[in-house]
């Protein structure tokens, strides 16, 4: 996605979500979010017009990757309001030649995109492991109980611990799944009545993970 937000040259930095300003106190964050795309990105697309650039629809561009941060969550409009403040600092042609400075991850985009496609957000881990057995808390409160199965998930994007915890229940291997240790999702038995590939996880537990 680098080189492509604002047409050819401007893309988005973390540093940049740091110390925004904040919008006027009568405006809704959302709402002044939604007013200073299209200034901004006309602005900085004259701009690079001006530097030389390929612009070729630059400033539609730049309004469909923006509109990401708008209507999905305070998070969204926050990391939004941080991006039109970064490109509007830049200035000089120099400034367009090294816009690498205002950078956001692809991890992030995405995640505020598909918060308005009616799925979860897209949540990266930075590991996924499993063990022979563990420990598990109960669905319903009761004692905890001893799993066959534990599958982890840590160092997540969105800064949640992520598990699948199964045990045989009947004869057939029962799934619960757990987020930040609190139970979530509904309980499902894999494919093979084993423990789950991790193809199976998403959808039984509500979740999202880039797996």
């Amino acid at each position: 996605m680098k080189r492509l937000v604002l047409g050819i040259a401007l893309s988005f930095l973390p540093a940049c979500v740091v110390g925004t300003p904040v919008a006027e106190e009568q405006t809704p964050a959302e709402e002044q979010l939604r007013a200073d795309i299209g200034p901004m990105c006309d602005q900085s697309c004259q701009r690079q017009t001006e530097c030389g650039f390929d612009t070729l629809d630059c400033p539609d561009r730049c309004r469909e990757y923006m509109a990401a941060f708008v209507d999905h969550g305070d998070s969204c409009v926050a990391l939004g309001k941080s991006l039109v403040a970064c490109g509007t600092q830049l200035e000089t042609c120099e400034d367009f030649s090294d816009a690498e400075k205002c950078d956001v991850s692809q991890e992030q985009h995405d995640q505020c995109a598909s918060a308005g496609e009616g799925v979860p957000p897209i949540v990266y881990c930075d590991d996924g492991g499993g063990s022979s057995a563990g420990v598990a808390p109960s669905e319903n409160g009761d004692p905890p109980h001893t799993t066959s199965c534990d599958v982890y998930f840590d160092g997540c994007s969105d800064g949640a611990d992520y598990r699948v915890s199964c045990r045989p229940v009947d004869d057939l291997f029962v799934c619960n799944c757990f987020r930040d240790g609190i139970v979530n999702g509904v309980g499902f038995t894999p494919v093979d009545n084993a423990c789950p590939t991790e193809a199976e996880i998403n959808t039984p537990c509500g979740w999202n993970l880039a797996l």
